[in-house]
C-alpha cells in the first residue's frame, strides 16, 4: 500500500489496493476519492505526530535519501507491526510505503475511565502511565477518555537512529 505526496504533502496519488485496504483502516472516511488531492495533515491526529512526521518528511526530501521507520496500526484484537518506508523524488515529491511485517491476534486489555491513560505513543501505540511507557492492547477503548497522540521516547530514538542521528538526538528530533 502507497501514497505519493507533493512538494507541499498534498495526496496526489495512492496504490491501487488502496481502497481494498481501507475498509480495514476506516471504510470510505480514508477512500481514495475521499483523500487524493487533500492534505496529507487532514488524516494525521496530533500535533506532536505531525511534527514528527514533517521532520522526517524534511529529512528525506534534504538529503535525497530513503529511510524506514516501524510503527504499529493495530485493529481490534490484532497486533500489527508495519514498517513505513519513505522514498524522496526529484521533484521534491515522496512516495510513501506501507508495509504489513505481522499480524498477531491478542486478547485485549478492557481499561475503566478512570484506569486509562491519556498519552498514547502514534507509531508503538504505548501508553504512557505513572509507571512509564506500556503496552496495552484495549479491545474497547472507554468512551470518555481523551487521548493526546505523541511520540514516546523509544521511537524517537529509533527516528533518530534511521536519521542516522546520535542517541541523543542531536540534529535529530530530539527526546
Amino acid at each position: 500500500m502507497w501514497f505519493f505526496l507533493d512538494p507541499s504533502n498534498k495526496i496526489i496519488d495512492v496504490s491501487p489496493d488502496w481502497d481494498s485496504q481501507a475498509g480495514t483502516l476506516g471504510g470510505a472516511l480514508v477512500a481514495r476519492r475521499g483523500i487524493v488531492g487533500r492534505s496529507l495533515w487532514d488524516f494525521v491526529n496530533g500535533a506532536e505526530t505531525r511534527s514528527y512526521l514533517k521532520a522526517v518528511f524534511f529529512w528525506g526530501r534534504q538529503s535525497g535519501r530513503g529511510l524506514s521507520l516501524p510503527y504499529r496500526c493495530d485493529a481490534p484484537n490484532l497486533r500489527r507491526e508495519c514498517r513505513m518506508d519513505i522514498a524522496p523524488d526529484s521533484e521534491g515529491g515522496l512516495e510513501v510505503r506501507h508495509h504489513l511485517l505481522a499480524e498477531t491476534p491478542v486478547a485485549g486489555q478492557k481499561l475503566s475511565g478512570t484506569d486509562a491513560p491519556g498519552q498514547q505513543c502514534s507509531q508503538c501505540l504505548r501508553w504512557e502511565g505513572p509507571d512509564g511507557w506500556r503496552d496495552l492492547m484495549i479491545a474497547t477503548p472507554p468512551q470518555a477518555t481523551f487521548v493526546t497522540y505523541v511520540i514516546c521516547p523509544d521511537c524517537r530514538r529509533a527516528a533518530n537512529r534511521a536519521l542516522g542521528r546520535d542517541s541523543n538526538g542531536a540534529g535529530g528530533l530530539g527526546d
